[in-house]
């Protein structure tokens, strides 16, 4: 079979980027899962590790009278039944010492496990958030440890050293962490305060959390715990960090404009990772559509990191293609059967407790708006290779009308500076670059840690090896998170087509094919993958409101 396709000769550094701004930044985007040792993550420590005797490490949860009080006056739902027997649960399970987590879990399992699978996500954070306690040091508020030159994974103290080196040569070295993707933006406050404890630059966590953009556009700082209920499903954080409320508090008081001078005083700005719409409420009024008067400030920040979520929604802004679009949920088995949604993601477990507004619990849904707009080449995903991801981006470049994708790997990091256009790969793994030809036809690329590339498009009539087609098979790769494996072994032998099935989907083929420009180079031990083509069976167009 014969494939060839012309397309026109230019460069995309021209194309893409007028709609950029002339300001030199640089952008860090983590695909997720920066492995780092932490009085809470031994896992991640290359040697035992002696923390601090004030080092937070756990949460806990006591079960008590005043606990059952406000599970009866502060209920969050209006399903009395579950309200009812959860306090005849919690007094089943009274104790006078504390319980971790997984001890609580347990305790209620044992004593209720019908109840406990059906909770709503709402009853059950009420629920979890009511019975945790302060951990407490010395009559102050212990605080998790971060020690990254333990860390027992290379790649991330890799990555958080390029940041360091970019962030010392700006005028301001100053950091700003945003927890603000987190459904509990202060649980995770201390880790990323301390991610950069080890390095000499002022790095502070920055209390701008969804409840804060409301209140403080509102000017009603006084309701601020009711804004954390309403906007997070989050409970009773100011007795379980009352410093942090205290800081949240103090920053609202001192209204916009001051808020908005914070973030021009710092040369870099981090988002964690959690969930992007979370992230984009501090960004964006989600009821009326307006920009909060500090995004054009964070636009602008010399140096924007993001993880996970935190890199998902930098996606954003236009370029020759139009608007570039978010990333909101969704797995690949999803969007190959039922297309991509603009619209709002299904409510969390929604098959369970309602709310998936017609849609599959696991529906690929985008923000057509985009998110903060820092990235406009493409589309930016994460977690990508390691959780199957290709077919999800690829259906969503073939519903808009965005040519490009960028698939960001765990413990990777895509590097963008933007005054030269240079896109280098840091850390564990890669990045994958689609490129979409047509609704159904894209170029996969994998570029490798070490990697540097540019956008660009040549002139060529692209055809298939002339050499006799060998035809290889696989089932499942989606499903099991091994394309990049798979591709690379592929990459190296001499078949020349793959095709690969999922036993759950039916009629859908996902091939790959060596072409006469497809390039297949090993650096370091690991491989570049370039051209290589990539065909889907997707749907015709996209489901919008």
């Amino acid at each position: 079979m014969n494939f060839a396709r012309f397309l026109p000769s230019f460069s995309l550094g021209y194309l893409l980027l007028f709609s950029a701004s002339s300001l030199a930044q640089t952008l860090y985007l983590i695909g997720g899962s920066l492995k780092t040792c932490s009085s809470q993550s031994t896992q991640n420590c290359s040697e035992k590790v002696n923390f601090e005797s004030a080092a937070k490490r756990q949460q806990l949860f006591f079960v008590h009278d005043l606990t059952l009080n406000a599970v009866n006056e502060k209920w969050p739902t209006h399903n009395t039944q579950h309200k009812h027997r959860t306090r005849k649960l919690l007094k089943a399970i009274k104790s006078k010492t504390l319980y971790s987590k997984s001890a609580l879990i347990t305790a209620i399992k044992q004593q209720d496990s019908y109840l406990y699978k059906r909770w709503s996500n709402e009853e059950y954070y009420f629920v979890f958030d009511m019975l945790e306690v302060p951990v407490l040091h010395e009559q102050s508020r212990a605080k998790g440890q971060v020690l990254t030159q333990f860390n027992n994974e290379p790649a991330s103290t890799e990555i958080l050293n390029d940041i360091v080196k970019t962030l010392k040569l700006q005028n301001n070295a100053k950091l700003l962490l945003s927890t603000a993707s987190s459904r509990d933006p202060y649980e995770s406050a201390d880790f990323y305060q301390g991610l950069f404890s080890a390095y000499d630059i002022e790095a502070t966590w920055f209390a701008l959390t969804p409840a804060l953009a409301k209140a403080i556009s509102n000017n009603d700082c006084d309701n601020l715990d009711i804004y954390r209920n309403k906007l997070n499903n989050v409970f009773n954080r100011e007795l379980v960090y009352p410093d942090l409320t205290s800081r949240e508090r103090a920053l609202c008081e001192r209204g916009i404009d001051n808020l908005t001078q914070e973030i021009k005083n710092a040369g870099g700005m981090m988002f964690n990772g959690g969930d992007q719409s979370l992230t984009k409420q501090v960004m964006v009024d989600t009821q009326t559509g307006k920009a909060f008067p500090w995004l054009k400030v964070i636009q602008n920040r010399p140096v924007l990191i993001g993880t996970s979520a935190g890199t998902a929604v930098q996606s954003g802004g236009k370029n020759t293609y139009g608007q570039v679009p978010m990333i909101t949920n969704g797995t690949s088995l999803s969007a190959l059967e039922s297309g991509a949604f603009a619209k709002a993601p299904p409510k969390q477990n929604c098959q369970q407790h309602g709310g998936c507004d017609a849609l599959p619990h696991d529906a690929l849904t985008y923000d057509s708006r985009g998110g903060l707009g820092s990235f406009h080449f493409g589309i930016l995903d994460t977690h990508f290779s390691e959780r199957g991801r290709t077919p999800r981006l690829a259906v969503l470049l073939a519903e808009t009308e965005q040519k490009w994708g960028f698939g960001v790997d765990e413990t990777t990091a895509l590097k963008v500076e933007t005054a030269v256009n240079k896109f280098s790969v840091l850390g564990k793994q890669g990045v994958v670059l689609l490129e979409k030809l047509s609704h159904h036809s894209f170029f996969y690329n994998f570029y490798p840690t070490g990697s540097e590339f540019i956008l660009k498009q040549n002139m060529d009539v692209f055809s298939e090896r002339k050499v006799k087609e060998r035809v290889g098979h696989s089932e499942d790769l989606i499903y099991d998170g091994l394309i990049r494996e798979r591709l690379r072994a592929f990459c190296a032998d001499d078949i020349t087509s793959l095709i690969n099935k999922e036993q759950g989907i039916k009629s859908k083929e996902l091939i790959f094919r060596k072409l006469e420009q497809t390039s297949c180079e090993l650096l370091d031990h690991r491989m570049k993958i370039e051209n290589l083509l990539m065909e889907i069976d997707l749907l015709s167009r996209a489901k919008v409101n």
